[in-house]
């Protein structure tokens, strides 16, 4: 039979997985918060700036001269903020992954553990439940497995992509 303290501590493990799952989530949200201010307040600069510029032209020559003067700082820092936006999402990415397969293998063994001692504690004639349970843990942890190959394959390929440009 399942005691107490080891529903503790399955139930335990599960919310570390998820604080740690969760921690990485808002860090990379953090930081994009961080991205987007950055970049409004440096646009709303060039854009002042520009206005200045545009709104002080003599003729359409100036003026085409005070868009053409903005035009490509501002087509840079949409490159720039593409990269660190790309950047900042893989590295969140691959921080979620960590931390999945760090407390994934612990959360997959107490669940083993559950199913093992429900087994155990299952009244004669039950065995066909106890089968059914087995399999859906064994599908639970097959699953879980998968999920951790992919978004670690897929970490992969786009830390392979970023390094290429």
């Amino acid at each position: 039979m399942m005691t107490l303290e080891q529903l503790g501590i399955l139930h335990r493990s599960q919310i570390e997985a998820w604080l740690a799952v969760t921690e990485e989530a808002v860090d990379g949200v953090n930081r994009l918060i961080g991205l987007n201010l950055q970049a409004l307040k440096a646009g709303f600069g060039e854009t002042e700036q520009c206005l200045h510029q545009a709104a002080g032209a003599q003729d359409a020559g100036q003026w085409f001269g005070a868009q053409a003067r903005f035009l490509q700082p501002a087509g840079e820092r949409v490159s720039g903020y593409t990269c660190n936006f790309i950047e900042i999402g893989v590295q969140t990415q691959n921080g979620i992954t960590r931390a999945l397969q760090r407390h994934g293998d612990e959360v997959r063994r107490q669940w083993g553990f559950v199913a093992e001692n429900l087994a155990d504690a299952a009244p004669p004639g039950a065995e066909a439940a106890v089968k059914f349970l087995k399999a859906s843990v064994g599908l639970e942890v097959a699953a879980a497995e998968a999920a951790e190959v992919a978004v670690s394959e897929a970490s992969g390929v786009v830390d392979k992509r970023d390094t290429a440009h």
